[in-house]
Formats: structure tokens, sequence, C-alpha cells
């Protein structure tokens, strides 16, 4: 005698693996309030160029200063740094700080609170 398994058992199956090895998207959270400061300037969607601002979207690990239609300041291309959520965070409080001499007209979150909400949220947006 042959078990097969039930149609419920085998989609269980799938999505169980799938969600163990991270292959079910996750959709990012809603962006906190502070964060319209930064739409202001800057696209946050996958397929979206830049604006003002180079796309934010998957910033988590990559290169500062690396999107390739984006015209950087030297100080921001000599940082290079991958983005963390901590070093986005002391960006986003105190960018001239941070990155000394980066051309972004900003001059940072209200506080470290706000500061850090937005980089976590930035870096759930990813594909």
């Amino acid at each position: 005698m042959t078990l097969v398994p039930s149609p419920r058992t085998l989609l269980f199956t799938a999505a169980t693996a799938a969600f163990a090895t991270g292959a079910l998207a996750q959709t990012p959270a809603a962006p906190p309030a502070d964060f319209a400061v930064c739409s202001a300037c800057h696209e946050s969607t996958a397929k979206a160029g830049p604006s003002l601002g180079p796309n934010l979207f998957a910033i988590g690990g990559r290169k500062a200063g690396s999107v390739a239609d984006y015209d950087y300041s030297p100080a921001m291309k000599t940082y290079g740094a991958a983005w963390t959520a901590d070093n986005l965070a002391a960006f986003i409080l105190d960018p001239a700080k941070a990155v000394p001499n980066n051309k972004m007209d900003y001059g940072g979150a209200s506080d470290a609170a706000a500061a850090k909400a937005i980089a976590d949220y930035l870096m759930t947006l990813k594909g």
C-alpha cells in the first residue's frame, strides 16, 4: 500500500520549506511618519530611478555611493561603507557628522528614535 500525501499536506510542506529558506517575500512594514521627509527627495521602490537623491530601495547592505545612475558627492563615494541599520541611523540623525561634506541638504532627524525607526524601515526594503 502506497501512501499519497493529501494536497493539504503538500501545500503545508511547500510553505514550510519556503518559509525556512526565506523564499517567501516579506512585505515591508509601513514607513514611519518621519520617513515623509525622506520621500520628498528619495524614491524607495524597486524599479524607480533617482530623484533629487538616490533610490533607497534595497539600501541595506549596499555600498554607500554605489548607485550607478546617481551623481554622489566625493565624500559619499569615499565613505563607501556598506549600509547597516546602525550606520544608516547615524547618518539619518546627523548626515554632516556621519559623512562630512556630503551633499544631502538635510539637517538630520529630530532624535535618535526617529532615525532608528527610519533606518529600520529602510532595511526592510529589499527584493
